[in-house]
């Protein structure tokens, strides 16, 4: 995860650390339980135009419910590996105050899960960037990543089991993605294959359901 995950500045570093510790810790207590990503519907179901919900409602955190109730989540201060940056006090993210209905144009404003799944889509631009010796910017922004996240996690079909032009059309609704990169084989979609993992997958349904 380190050497997949060093272009992270220390704050995101930081906050992927805190949410590994908070996410064992609440395992080992057995507050949670692993996500297992709903079966894939069938072909005849996938191609069905659903309407993007109107409205999304704001977060109730699950992990903020069980501090007030006194389950405390035990945070040891101390200097972190990534420059001193203390985990303890790193980027406590007040998630009953996340606007879902708002597109995020940075990290901070996303939630624990879409987090990890910004994570992994940096890393994927992280190798294509070394595949191709290009500046990051030129793959795509934080910005576009953090944009393609929420609108997945509003929309599990966004850009999704779809006809290609339906997809491309997604893909092109994103700020920061143009008509190279939402054609098929562009960065778009491959962008997409990274969304589509089944660990992104339970991340999302996790914010979902964390959400409501």
């Amino acid at each position: 995860m380190a050497e997949e995950c060093n272009d992270l500045s220390p704050y995101e570093l930081a906050r992927l650390e805190r949410i590994k510790r908070n996410e064992n810790r609440l395992k080992e207590l057995g507050l949670v339980k692993p996500t297992k990503a709903k079966p894939k519907p069938k072909p005849a179901a996938i191609v069905r135009k659903r309407k993007q919900p109107s409205s999304v409602p704001t977060r109730s955190s699950r992990r903020l419910r069980e501090l007030k109730e006194g389950k405390e989540i035990v945070e040891e201060k101390g200097d972190s590996k990534n420059n001193n940056v203390d985990v303890g006090d790193a980027i406590l993210i007040d998630e009953d105050t996340i606007d879902y209905k708002r597109i995020p144009d940075e990290p901070e404003r996303l939630d624990d899960d879409e987090f990890q799944v910004y994570v992994s889509l940096r890393a994927w631009r992280l190798r294509r960037k070394n595949e191709l010796e290009i500046e990051p910017y030129k793959i795509c922004q934080n910005r576009t990543l953090c944009e393609l996240i929420r609108r997945r996690r509003n929309n599990a079909v966004f850009a999704r089991g779809k006809e290609v032009s339906e997809i491309e059309s997604d893909l092109l609704s994103v700020w920061g993605i143009g008509p190279s990169k939402a054609a098929e084989e562009g960065f778009g979609w491959e962008m997409l294959d990274v969304l589509n993992s089944s660990e992104n997958e339970n991340h999302l349904i996790l914010s979902r359901k964390n959400g409501k």
